[in-house]
């Protein structure tokens, strides 16, 4: 061994092993001392931009007021949630106010976001405000209130909301203004099932999405077919997609003396609210009733079918063959109507003439040898040994409407005829008041009752594969506004078909007289003789009777289905002639017996007639006044009964001859037959058609205006 490999240090031979038992064993730090790389917290600032671009393009432009734009209620959940807020936000955030945010205040947030006045740190401390004071979204839309960003408690002086007060504070000074004008596009309504009135501050944005551009205008409205979003209706018909509807906007009127709109919005609004609840198959469904402000709107369903006029417009010059179904299904519809009516007319059964009819119905009990108790006074006490029976009179209970019709209550309407209070002769008898406690249950009456009124609904909202859809009665709640302009018109029309076509004959004695429910069955009557003419007949065999006015002697006073002389009123000679003719054509005027026909007779013999019950009648003259519609009801549904059971027995009934080609209309009557002072009906009845206060009045004019929803 050399010197120098003697002298090698030892260490120069040592191995990782060695070296590692002599310094000791590096040890890893355990997982949780790891550090984690730090990264940067997005800027609030940018994340803010962010949030406004997307709530900006999320906004939808509004039909109404058009050019207004609204954020659908469904973006409000996508733009709001915990992560965003905890990026938009300051660091300093606290979890509460980003949970109160999430939780209660989104629109407040939303409406801050979208006015680009407010930092992170201000939506930071507004919110917290907010919080603090309870404002959230409940109690949107705020009304501009004084001493925004002052110490003066406002509420001193005008009263609001204690949540309002967060408005106090000094950070809204800058941002107040541009906050009360863009809520309005954060509460657009949702049209829910279970409301019916909304009262919505001035300026608010409806969600219309759509309105056709030519409305159909009325005297007192103009009607707009429209579109509700998607997101703010809730029919489970028309889930996601758009719900089409007729939105009614009342005109102010200011030409009309006395018309208020706001009185006229408020009475139709709590007319259909009421009637609504009726929830009958051929009653329109009103949506709801919406004021905006000095708007006033009442949103109805959509009749896809237009109405019937227009169905009748449809079907062409000459008539079609005749077809068993189809005329089924004008009977079955026609039947849904007056029950539609008897629901409305039955919703009370204390009217004076309900009374006079009950008191005839005793009379004939009397008269049958039935006994009849009537009350006694408490003083009066029988005599010893007497055996007579004072038992109080049975009153049948009116607690329950007739036909088992849900109670509703009409505060408003008009006093009808039914509803003058009155007292007999018969000291043991007496008739309750409309005022009366004990006649509160009260009634309605349509009132303008014609073919634009009656609207048609096709399968795809129905499900009804019938060709005539399902008939519904439209323009409720207005019958008062409607006698209102009729008498104060002043235009000069030439339409054959107007408003007072249709009329009972009572209207032309006195347009501020209370009317009867049996005002809607003469004009009942005169739509279903006017649609078995179109059956028959085609549109020209109606344009050939509506030619008829032309020989009127007195066009003021006369329509085509009465005429008044020397205040005498009857059927007039042309509805006479026609019904006359139309019984004779050889489809009615046949052995076996004919639907048609068998319709005819009743619009002939209870439904145009004139006479209505009055007091001191007995039974035998009420029975041949004009019906109600309950008794119209029982006898159509005979009628639509005896057709089903031809119908199974393979008979003819409904319809024997098909083809109409070569069957002409009723030779128009050329010359009018004198009128007669006698009260001789030209329809076979011999009552007495004087009413006392029936007088020709002043010539005036009425109007009708054209359209699918007019008034």
């Amino acid at each position: 061994m050399s010197l120098r490999q003697k002298h090698r240090p030892s260490f120069c031979y040592c191995n990782m092993g060695t070296m590692r038992r002599f310094f000791g064993r590096r040890r890893k730090p355990p997982p949780d001392t790891y550090q984690v790389p730090a990264v940067a917290r997005p800027n609030p600032e940018e994340e803010l931009r962010s949030l406004r671009r997307r709530l900006v393009q999320s906004f939808v432009t509004s039909a109404l007021p058009s050019g207004k734009e609204f954020l659908p209620v469904t973006e409000i959940d996508k733009l709001v949630n915990y992560a965003t807020i905890r990026l938009v936000l300051p660091e300093k955030a606290s979890t509460d106010v980003i949970d109160f945010v999430c939780g209660h205040g989104k629109t407040l947030f939303l409406i801050l976001v979208v006015g680009n006045e407010a930092s992170p740190n201000d939506l930071l401390a507004i919110m917290e405000s907010c919080q603090k004071h309870s404002m959230t979204d409940e109690h949107l839309p705020v009304d501009r209130i004084p001493c925004v960003g002052g110490k003066l408690p406002c509420h001193q002086r005008v009263a609001h909301h204690k949540a309002w007060d967060v408005f106090h504070d000094k950070l809204w000074a800058h941002i107040s203004f541009r906050f009360f004008q863009d809520q309005a596009m954060f509460t657009a309504p949702v049209i829910l099932k279970d409301k019916f009135i909304y009262e919505l501050k001035e300026g608010c944005v409806l969600p219309i999405t759509w309105k056709a551009q030519k409305p159909h205008i009325g005297h007192f409205s103009t009607v707009y077919e429209a579109e509700v979003h998607h997101a703010h209706h809730q029919d489970d018909r028309y889930f996601g997609e758009p719900l089409k509807v007729a939105l009614k906007q009342l005109k102010p009127l200011t030409s009309e003396p006395g018309y208020n709109v706001e009185t006229a919005w408020n009475h139709e609004a709590s007319a259909l609210e009421e009637i609504n609840k009726l929830h009958h198959k051929h009653l329109i469904r009103p949506l709801a009733a919406l004021r905006c402000g000095p708007e006033h709107y009442i949103m109805f369903e959509w009749a896809d079918g237009g109405s019937l006029r227009e169905l009748w417009e449809s079907q062409g010059p000459k008539p079609k063959d005749l077809d068993p179904d189809r005329i089924m299904s004008v009977i079955e519809e026609v039947l849904g109507i007056v029950g539609a009516l008897s629901t409305l007319h039955g919703t009370n059964n204390r009217t004076k003439t309900g009374n006079v009819v009950r008191r005839a119905a005793d009379l004939a009990g009397m008269a049958a040898g039935d006994r009849l108790t009537v009350p006694v006074p408490h003083s009066v006490k029988p005599r010893e040994g007497e055996t007579k029976d004072y038992s109080p009179i049975t009153t049948p209970d009116t607690s329950k409407s007739p036909r088992n019709v849900p109670e509703i209550h009409v505060r408003f309407v008009e006093p009808s005829d039914d509803e003058v209070s009155f007292r007999s002769e018969d000291p043991n008898r007496s008739y309750v008041s409309e005022e009366s406690d004990a006649s509160s249950d009260e009634h309605w009456r349509h009132g303008d009752l014609k073919p634009e009124n009656i609207l048609q609904f096709n399968q795809s909202q129905t499900n009804d594969s019938r060709w005539l859809g399902t008939l519904k009665i439209a323009d409720l709640g207005l019958a008062k506004q409607h006698v209102f302009a009729t008498a104060r018109r002043k235009e000069v029309t030439n339409q054959k078909f107007t408003t007072s076509h249709y009329e009972a004959p009572e209207a032309v004695a006195n347009l501020h007289l209370p009317r009867s429910r049996r005002f809607d069955i003469w004009s009942i009557g005169c739509v279903i003789l006017e649609f078995v003419i179109i059956i028959l007949y085609g549109n020209d065999g109606l344009a050939s009777f509506y030619d008829q006015h032309e020989i009127r002697e007195n066009p003021h006073t006369d329509t085509l289905y009465f005429t008044v002389d020397r205040n005498v009123a009857r059927v007039s000679d042309i509805a006479s002639h026609w019904i006359a003719e139309i019984l004779n054509d050889p489809e009615c005027n046949r052995a076996g017996g004919s639907a048609l026909a068998d319709i005819v007779r009743l619009v002939r013999d209870r439904l145009l007639v004139v006479e209505l019950p009055s007091e001191n009648m007995v039974p035998s003259q009420i029975s041949r006044c004009r019906a109600d519609a309950g008794e119209l009801k029982d006898k159509l549904e005979a009628i639509w009964g005896k057709a089903i059971h031809d119908e199974s027995q393979g008979g003819d009934y409904l319809c024997f001859r098909k083809d109409r080609a070569n069957i002409a209309p009723p030779a128009p009557l050329q010359v009018m037959k004198p009128k007669r002072t006698a009260a001789k009906s030209r329809l076979g009845d011999d009552l007495l058609k004087t009413q006392p206060n029936l007088e020709v009045r002043e010539p005036y004019q009425y109007r009708y205006d054209s359209g699918k929803m007019t008034n």
